[in-house]
């Protein structure tokens, strides 16, 4: 048997694709990097008692058919664990369907088939429980804003962020052990984020960072960092498919047509006029949906910055913005900032 190591690697990498599998639309390139010569990792799709069958759907969309025997050997990874001795061995009838599973065998040349020697699991009840956890722990812990200066001398970024009486600086610290993470390309998913460093910041990033807040709230020392690059853009709407789920809009500062894709997780409110900044309102507008929209109406979208700026992932939508949009002459200076930030 190969060191643990490997595994453990892979394991990880395994519940870290799980949260997209079932919702991806296209598929990656060939090789599918959740199938190797020896292993597969995804989510199980399907189960055959009558042939001990198992059918794993990889996040690239790609489907294994996984073949249990006698000689296969069953465990749980309990939430936050990646060391070996903490899983926990199962029977061969303890998980099913949306679980996220690691199964190591030899793979068929055609990559669809596997006899597993190995099958760990991590149940879809436990994967919630631990989402639960991170998104209350950064709830708890966690700020976010807009970096407006890095000093890279001291490991230290100034973060504006979001208060309900207004922006307030803090300064951020980073150290050896400060964990960091960008914001994937075309991805409104936290999960997402990919390894990162204190260099890749860059001024004017959305930033959401947890750790410990001082007594003064003037500092902040972080445990993890994950940053990205935003943009808002507006316009009217021009044509709406929702069986696609996507909008297309001229966008008033760029003058081209741009297609917005529309997604389970991009966040939709509804401008109401009233006091207060467009960001500091935005969690507390009313939400709405893709049917309500109509050809003419103005919208604003929060999204990354992509390759294609003819076609973005939306991670927030805001309607009834003609006003604001007219008022910013053509969205210069409109900004939907940190609210982007999707969250655990």
């Amino acid at each position: 048997m190969r060191k643990f190591g490997s595994i453990r690697v892979l394991c990880a990498l395994a519940l870290l694709a799980s949260a997209s599998v079932l919702t991806a639309q296209t598929t990656a390139p060939n090789p599918d990097p959740a199938i190797t010569s020896l292993s597969v990792m995804g989510v199980v799709t399907d189960l055959k008692p009558d042939t001990r069958q198992v059918i794993v759907k990889t996040a690239a969309g790609n489907e294994v058919t996984v073949t249990l025997s006698d000689r296969t050997t069953f465990m749980r990874i309990p939430p936050g664990e990646k060391t070996k001795d903490k899983f926990v061995p199962i029977a061969a009838t303890d998980f099913g369907v949306g679980d996220s599973v690691f199964v190591r065998g030899r793979m068929s040349e055609d990559r669809k088939s596997l006899p597993a020697l190995e099958f760990y699991v991590m149940s879809k009840a436990d994967i919630a429980q631990k989402r639960e956890r991170e998104r209350d722990e950064w709830t708890k812990r966690g700020i976010a804003g807009t970096v407006s200066s890095l000093n890279a001398a001291t490991n230290e970024i100034s973060v504006d962020t979001r208060t309900p009486q207004g922006p307030k600086p803090i300064v951020v610290a980073a150290n050896a052990q400060t964990q960091f993470r960008r914001y994937a390309p075309d991805s409104v998913r936290f999960s997402d984020a990919k390894p990162s460093t204190f260099a890749e910041l860059k001024v004017g990033d959305q930033l959401r960072a947890l750790g410990t807040l001082s007594d003064d709230g003037a500092r902040f020392t972080s445990e993890e960092i994950v940053a990205g690059s935003f943009q808002t853009i507006g316009g009217p709407i021009t044509e709406i498919n929702v069986e696609k789920q996507e909008i297309k809009i001229n966008d008033l500062q760029s003058k081209q047509v741009v297609t917005v894709v529309v997604s389970k997780d991009s966040t939709m409110r509804k401008f109401t006029p009233g006091a207060g900044d467009l960001q500091e309102m935005f969690d507390r507008l009313p939400t709405f949906t893709l049917q309500e929209l109509k050809v003419g109406d103005p919208i604003l979208i929060s999204s990354t910055r992509g390759a294609d700026p003819t076609r973005i992932a939306a991670i927030a939508i805001v309607s009834g913005v003609g006003t604001l949009l007219q008022n910013a002459q053509g969205n210069r200076s409109v900004s939907l900032g940190a609210m982007s930030l999707g969250g655990p």
